[in-house]
């Protein structure tokens, strides 16, 4: 291998090693606020007595196994970067190309990871968004379309990165999660107003915090996929002397692959904090929701009619 080579090989295995190490720390950090949020939202989704509690605990639970696999194979990616510079130092040429593959390989499985984990949250919204729409299953096909491409579109990616561009799939997620927060704040907003006409402004306060939970998840996840698209529209390959933008784009894809857990997992995490618990309040009034056949205790009816459909999220 020529000198030339040789500098531009080390360049370039240093600038990868930097990318990876910032992609890794942000994993790491974010992970282990991920591992606290995750263990008391578990144990608020138990303590829920409620159709819906075990698909909650299924799909949060392969949320759990697949941040902490795509935390594990961040480690490994940052670790074959490290070996590929040592060797590279020594000049052995074929067990670079050989790590080099295998760094590719890894960064393929976690693009696959990102995308099924995607899947995962889309799904949960999906759920929410359809029974506070009363089971109503076409409400379903303009958000679940969407869903799909957005699969569709970052397995594309992930197998064939240079045929579409690497930030189709993230606005497509963003205008996923805009029409699903559209579709479910909307929906709750307009069951204010009819809960308004029978109990006046007694209960909007809690259907106003569920709306701004909801519009705050949106918002913040929108947030974090808006600065991926930043970071993908710097040119590649990474430059020597632009080591700001690589750690950049390494902290916002770090960012990516363990907020899509914790934005759900906040949601009920401020449950099990109490934040919404509406059922306890008002015990002994007598209401009669909209769509509730039978007059019951607010206590009972409105957990069934609104505060499972909104915060239970089943």
């Amino acid at each position: 291998m020529s000198p030339a080579n040789h500098a531009a090989l080390l360049n370039s295995a240093v600038d990868t090693t930097v990318f990876a190490l910032s992609k890794t720390f942000t994993i790491l950090v974010l992970y282990t606020v991920y591992v606290g949020l995750f263990l008391f939202s578990l144990y608020t989704i138990v303590r829920w007595n409620s159709r819906g509690r075990r698909f909650m605990l299924i799909i949060s639970s392969g949320m759990f196994v697949l941040a902490t696999t795509d935390m594990l194979m961040s480690v490994i990616s940052w670790a074959i970067d490290i070996a590929i510079i040592k060797l590279a130092i020594q000049e052995d040429t074929a067990s670079v190309r050989r790590l080099i593959r295998l760094y590719d390989n890894v960064d393929v499985a976690s693009a696959a990871l990102l995308t099924t984990n995607n899947l995962l949250t889309d799904l949960l919204f999906l759920y929410r968004c359809h029974v506070i729409w009363d089971s109503r299953g076409i409400i379903l096909i303009l958000p679940g379309a969407f869903i799909l491409a957005t699969c569709s579109l970052s397995f594309v990616v992930d197998s064939y990165e240079h045929i579409l561009d690497p930030r189709v799939p993230y606005g497509m997620a963003g205008v996923t999660n805009a029409i699903l927060t559209c579709l479910t704040a909307g929906r709750i907003w307009y069951k204010s107003r009819e809960a308004a006409t029978v109990n006046g402004n007694a209960f909007r306060r809690r259907y106003h915090t569920a709306i701004g939970m909801i519009v705050e998840s949106g918002a913040l996840y929108s947030l974090v996929l808006l600065l991926q698209i930043v970071a993908w529209s710097f040119p590649l390959p990474f430059i020597s002397g632009t080591e700001t933008l690589i750690v950049f784009r390494g902290v916002c894809i770090g960012l990516v692959e363990q907020m899509v857990n914790i934005i759900p997992t906040l949601i009920f995490v401020r449950v099990g904090m109490g934040y919404c618990q509406w059922n306890q309040e008002y015990p002994g009034l007598e209401v009669q929701i909209p769509r509730v056949r039978t007059p019951k205790l607010q206590e009972e009816a409105f957990p069934e009619d609104v505060y499972s459909e909104v915060i239970e999220i089943k």
